[in-house]
């Protein structure tokens, strides 16, 4: 009877220590378990977070790229036109001056025409006037000498 009472205590002591080991081993298990999801959360928020400064500078990045080439684009485009203004300015000064030399050229060659012919004039009634006063002056003496002859004659 004492060796049965005796394998009892021994076997519910075994039943205890085995229960004992169980209860330690899942929650040696669950410990595991809790540091293993507590370590996959901490990686998982590290990955958002990397991956949402990396958007961030990305969009930064696109931002500033976006911003100089608009500028850039703005720049080149405000200097074709202040060029083509220029060349246009520069065009119009330049007609400007050519058809004001057009101008004072055929003003000068007017001036020289009326001058030209205003001597012309001028010449046409001297010469018309020497040959009137060669003309009379021959007859005068052609008159005179005839008249001398017919009086000489008589």
């Amino acid at each position: 009877m004492i060796m049965i009472i005796i394998m009892i205590i021994i076997m519910i002591i075994i039943i205890i220590i085995i229960i004992i080991i169980i209860i330690i081993i899942i929650i040696i298990i669950i410990i595991i378990i809790i540091i293993i999801i507590i370590i996959i959360i901490i990686i998982i928020i590290i990955i958002i977070i990397i991956i949402i400064i990396i958007i961030i500078i990305i969009i930064i990045i696109i931002i500033v790229v976006v911003v100089v080439v608009v500028v850039v684009v703005v720049v080149v485009v405000v200097v074709v036109v202040i060029i083509i203004i220029i060349i246009i300015i520069i065009i119009i000064i330049i007609i400007i001056i050519i058809i004001i030399i057009i101008i004072i050229i055929i003003i000068i060659i007017i001036i020289i025409i009326i001058i030209c012919i205003i001597i012309i004039f001028f010449f046409i009634i001297i010469s018309s006037s020497i040959f009137t006063i060669i003309i009379s002056s021959s007859s005068t003496a052609a008159f005179s000498s005839s008249s001398l002859c017919i009086i000489a004659y008589y």
